[in-house]
């Protein structure tokens, strides 16, 4: 974890209660975002110079060691935007009541407490994904000034996310051609695992919600992150529980008398089930001279979930985005000047959504509620 404004290890920071975008299972909870001590005498400059020298240290260190462990000539990057926060799990909270209410430490510490063994750490750190923009119309603006232009082939997936032991796979699906109301199976993936990334704390001071930060997006560059997930054949040994499964006519849609969409899901699956998703994905590919962005392409997203661990399953989602921001890319360098121009896409595409984010506009993402506990039969790896 990197923290703008941390200008050397010792700088303290404090863990600050925080009430906005997490991820459904948290909420509620006491989160924290960490914040450097203001000091009005910093030099910005010399502030972005060492944290992008931090990131450029991680970075080529991070690239090397995954090139070396997997055995790859070539990077999948994927950069997101979102927001870092702590949590405690209930151990945590049993043992350490007061260790993350207003709590000062050192960076040096922090990144300690990043590194230490799960069952040692005295909180958690994680970071929420789905934190959108809310002013669409000046961010497509500015995307195309700057010479990306969209694809014309928005995407619309349905996917069910299965646990079982500790394999974690997802069934993506497709309309049935003679009956769209039904979704049967397109094709089996695996969740890709084998990754690692550099988080970048960015600095809260100037947001216009000085209570839950929407407009702040901390950066999340992803390592080795695959551009899709991995696909397997339904036949493989590894998927051997679905053999005996009814992968036809897995979902239904109906829609109620108010036009809210219900989603009904094959009784003989429904005990692996843990996520449904609806994604909806537009992208914007870079068509203009500037070097810095060849090859780089910014996706839209908007996603309904439903949690299938309670009885409001087919009704209420657990979980709604709109126009939550990422870019990818395939990075065929490892230089310096290549970790340089991850930074550079990082940090615009950071500023851009803060700049596309009003405070006199609608919220960008509701949730509805957190996940019900997992039953009994389910087998679950969380």
């Amino acid at each position: 974890m990197l923290i703008e404004k941390a200008n050397h290890a010792q700088t303290q920071v404090q863990l600050v209660p925080y009430c906005g975008m997490v991820n459904p299972e948290h909420m509620n909870q006491m989160n924290c975002v960490p914040m450097v001590m203001m000091d009005d005498d910093d030099d910005k400059n010399l502030e972005i110079s060492y944290l992008e020298k931090l990131f450029l240290e991680d970075f080529l260190r991070k690239s090397n060691e995954f090139r070396q462990t997997e055995q790859i000539d070539s990077l999948p990057i994927e950069i997101r935007l979102g927001t870092v926060y702590t949590y405690q799990n209930r151990r945590q909270q049993n043992q350490y009541p007061d260790s993350l209410y207003c709590q000062n430490l050192s960076v040096d510490s922090l990144r300690n407490e990043e590194r230490r063994a799960r069952d040692d750490k005295h909180f958690l750190i994680t970071f929420n994904k789905n934190k959108g923009i809310n002013d669409i119309d000046q961010f497509e603006h500015e995307l195309t000034c700057t010479g990306f232009r969209e694809t014309h082939n928005q995407q619309l997936t349905y996917r069910l996310y299965l646990c079982y032991e500790k394999k974690r796979l997802i069934l993506e699906l497709k309309r049935e051609l003679n009956d769209p109301r039904y979704f049967s199976v397109k094709r089996l993936l695996r969740y890709s695992t084998k990754f690692t990334h550099i988080d970048v704390v960015k600095s809260k001071y100037t947001s216009n919600f000085p209570k839950t930060f929407d407009d702040i997006y901390d950066i999340r560059t992803s390592i080795g992150k695959a551009l899709d997930e991995e696909e397997l054949h339904i036949n493989d040994g590894y998927c051997d529980f679905l053999h005996i499964k009814d992968l036809e006519n897995c979902v239904f849609e109906t829609i109620s008398c108010n036009g809210q969409f219900i989603y009904h899901f094959n009784r003989h699956l429904v005990p692996y089930f843990d996520f449904f998703q609806i994604k909806q994905t537009r992208t914007f590919d870079y068509s203009c001279m500037d070097s810095r962005f060849f090859g780089v392409r910014i996706l839209i997203e908007q996603q309904t979930g439903y949690d299938l661990n309670s009885s409001a399953k087919t009704t209420t989602p657990c979980l709604q985005t709109n126009n939550v921001i990422l870019a990818k890319l395939l990075s065929n360098t490892f230089t310096e000047e290549e970790a340089k121009r991850i930074w550079t896409i990082g940090a615009w595409l950071s500023d851009l959504s803060t700049r596309c984010t009003n405070r006199f506009l609608p919220a960008n993402k509701i949730s509805c509620r957190r996940p019900g506990r997992t039953t009994t039969h389910r087998r679950a790896v969380r």
